[in-house]
């Protein structure tokens, strides 16, 4: 498998040369991954400060008097029996955390797919947009009558002003790897380009090579 990632540079930049790369998968919106990490961090500390109290009980230096102490003693054990309101409480807070637990779940099925472009924007003449799906489905059509390609797969990510079309590739063994990247780069990613108006749309090319059989990369 290879990966490249083909970026137009402006006329007065340098080209961008496109080769293999190890580049990061999109396959989730930005704020769930910031999501992801505070909630993450948050619980690593509280486990860490947990762990940490427990050892630190456990080996002594607050006196042997705690070290030996049972975790759920007599005076725990009065002060629950003594506080009705106890119970109600805790099984609110677990309902509660609970509730975090489940909106934490679905918002990992959140992804940056894009559904539409925008292609005008004119108050005067109205507005247009483009279906992703449209798009997509015509690069994958237009990629999969290439001669030794076996499936392609595209897609729109990131931002609808800023979208990034993302193909995958599977390939069959019969064409040479190189020059199907060249193709790809130059019909259809070029293509997809002139359909939405954007000639600086970057394209994330995955290139999956067969098991067998010729491998001659470029």
């Amino acid at each position: 498998m290879t990966t490249t990632e083909d970026r137009p540079a402006p006329a007065s930049d340098r080209p961008v040369t496109s080769g293999p790369a190890a580049l990061r998968p999109r396959t989730r919106a930005r704020g769930v991954v910031r999501a992801n990490r505070v909630v993450l961090a948050l619980l690593g500390l509280l486990l860490t400060a947990a762990g940490a109290a427990a050892l630190a009980a456990a080996a002594g230096p607050f006196g042997s008097r705690r070290s030996d102490r049972p975790v759920l003693d007599s005076p725990v054990s009065e002060f629950v029996d003594a506080s009705p309101w106890f119970w109600p409480v805790v099984a609110v807070a677990g309902g509660v955390l609970a509730l975090l637990c489940l909106w934490w779940l679905l918002v990992q099925a959140r992804s940056d797919r894009v559904a539409g472009l925008p292609l005008s924007r004119d108050p005067r003449q109205g507005y247009t947009d483009l279906d992703a799906a449209a798009l997509t489905g015509a690069v994958e059509d237009e990629v999969e009558g290439y001669r030794g390609v076996t499936r392609a797969r595209a897609g729109l990510s990131g931002a609808r002003t800023a979208p990034l079309l993302t193909l995958t590739v599977t390939l069959d063994g019969r064409a040479d790897a190189g020059e199907l990247h060249t193709r790809i780069v130059g019909n259809a990613v070029a293509h997809a380009r002139q359909a939405v108006g954007r000639p600086d749309l970057p394209a994330r090319i995955e290139l999956v090579l067969p098991r067998s059989g010729r491998r001659d990369v470029r």
